[in-house]
């Protein structure tokens, strides 16, 4: 793993033009942007419900995501739990990216590989720092400078 850029704030919503595409941008230290597309739309709307936002309130069912933030003690052993997460790979063939919940139980640390998205849900739940390692950003920024020059 490479130099990590932190993430000091998140943006979750859909595209407004066709095809409606839920995204997630983190917005890094430096400036920069990481976007992730194609995310989960239930976790697009449980991010944003969970920064305050009012986003689809028309649904009419509510998602896990949604759930657990009202369960007080299981957010509580999140939090004592959950150090960090970090999105730290690209699958070349896939390309979905992978991110590592960062756990403590203890004396013990635990890595556990998770849909970025659903870390990034973890991490704003319980106010834990979120990481992009620094290769990843910078891939992301030549791949879309060369979509552009099309």
């Amino acid at each position: 793993m490479g130099r990590l850029v932190k993430v000091v704030s998140v943006e979750s919503f859909i595209t407004p033009a066709p095809p409606h595409v839920p995204v997630i941008s983190c917005n890094l230290e430096d400036g920069r942007q990481f976007v992730l597309y194609y995310v989960p739309l239930e976790i697009t709307i449980a991010i944003n419900k969970l920064l305050g936002y009012g986003y689809l309130e028309d649904m009419h069912r509510e998602s896990v995501f949604e759930l657990l933030p009202t369960f007080d003690n299981i957010v509580k052993e999140l939090d004592s739990t959950i150090e960090r997460v970090v999105i730290d790979e690209l699958d070349r063939e896939t390309y979905l990216y992978t991110a590592t919940l960062e756990l403590r139980a203890g004396s013990v640390k635990i890595k556990r590989k998770m849909i970025p998205s659903h870390a990034i849900y973890l991490a704003l739940l319980t106010n834990k720092p979120i990481y992009v390692d620094e290769e990843l950003v910078e891939q992301q920024a030549t791949e879309n400078a060369e979509t552009e020059e099309f």
